[in-house]
């Protein structure tokens, strides 16, 4: 065979098609054959059999997102939503010990569990997952809950007694509203869908320090920048940031604030080199302080990220870049919550 004829090398998208549905495949069937272990022990009463759900014998929930930033300050309409619906009810948040600090002060949550940190008992009525996954239906089912919701298509279908179809790739909307329809299934529903976020003492001792040591006054223009991202596919370039934040700085009275995480030290320090102008650097912040720094913000701009879901909660105007066309990534689903201008 000539060097001329060999087979086109297979492009990255065919790659990660065959990987989705590979993916799907094992789901599906692991979910297949659950699905008959389950109906066994059912039969030999070694696992409950489904029940019709019964509002009334509700006392104790347990609501789990074990994921990311976005993820966790983009369910706070859903998580408002159950207390609401049952207001006499004590309400559980499971998340990871990262994203805790967001929703530590959450008024609708009697109790937050850290993943893998604090023992989740079970004796719960009630057990609802927000987001697809085998961890997140598993541990719905080890909570005791008689009644518990979730998403079949990721694995773990089989631990849930209510499921809804992972759906996501072919009925595009926003993550608020899938988190809202899970819950909706056992009637929760609110009229209130904005986001919530926790505002921390140590977080707002921090920000004023960081204004007064770096000479921000209070009729300053802060714009606070962020050009990572955790996947660098949806990052935009480095230079496109500089050229931005350059123009911002010119403006009178105007202050730009590059901010990062523990890793995005390079990342940062290269957008600098390539301003005409001095930007002020925040990197490795904790989320408390993130939180108080973004707030002071007059404007955010930044690639899809857990610092932009932040600015949206705090209702500080948002930039957001998108450039991916992937469904999953898509601005439809993970745009910044609130009001749209343009």
């Amino acid at each position: 065979m000539s060097m001329g004829t060999w087979p086109k090398r297979v492009s990255s998208k065919r790659i990660k098609r065959c990987a989705r549905g590979l993916r799907k495949l094992y789901f599906k069937s692991l979910d297949f054959f659950g699905d008959r272990v389950f109906h066994l022990l059912r039969l030999l009463g070694a696992v409950p059999r489904k029940s019709h759900f019964e509002k009334k014998d509700v006392k104790k929930i347990l609501i789990i997102r074990i994921d990311r930033i976005g993820d966790v300050l983009l369910s706070t309409p859903a998580i408002r939503a159950v207390k609401e619906s049952f207001p006499k009810a004590e309400v559980h948040l499971l998340v990871t010990g990262y994203t805790q600090d967001l929703v530590i002060n959450n008024p609708h949550i009697n109790k937050l569990l850290g993943y893998r940190k604090d023992k989740i008992g079970d004796d719960y009525d009630l057990a609802i997952a927000l987001h697809p996954g085998f961890k997140q239906n598993y541990i719905t089912f080890m909570s005791g809950a008689r009644y518990r919701v979730g998403y079949e298509g990721q694995g773990g279908g089989v631990f849930l007694t209510d499921t809804l179809m992972d759906d996501r790739e072919t009925r595009i909307r926003h993550e608020v509203e899938s988190a809202l329809e899970v819950v909706a299934r056992v009637g929760c529903q609110t009229g209130n869908k904005s986001l919530e976020i926790s505002v921390t003492r140590e977080g707002e001792r921090f920000a004023e320090h960081f204004f007064k040591k770096n000479q921000i006054k209070t009729d300053d223009r802060v714009i606070i920048m962020h050009p990572g991202a955790r996947q660098e596919y949806i990052r935009w370039k480095k230079e496109g940031f500089a050229e931005v934040a350059d123009q911002l700085i010119r403006c009178p009275k105007s202050k730009v604030i590059l901010i990062g995480g523990d890793g995005e030290g390079p990342l940062l320090k290269e957008v600098a080199s390539l301003m005409e102008t001095r930007p002020l650097l925040a990197l490795g912040l904790k989320l408390t302080q993130l939180v108080s720094l973004i707030k002071r913000g007059a404007l955010f701009i930044g690639n899809s990220t857990g610092p932009m879901h932040i600015a949206a909660a705090l209702k500080v105007p948002v930039v957001a870049i998108f450039g991916n066309t992937h469904p999953l990534d898509s601005y439809q689903e993970w745009g910044p919550w609130g009001k749209v201008i343009g």
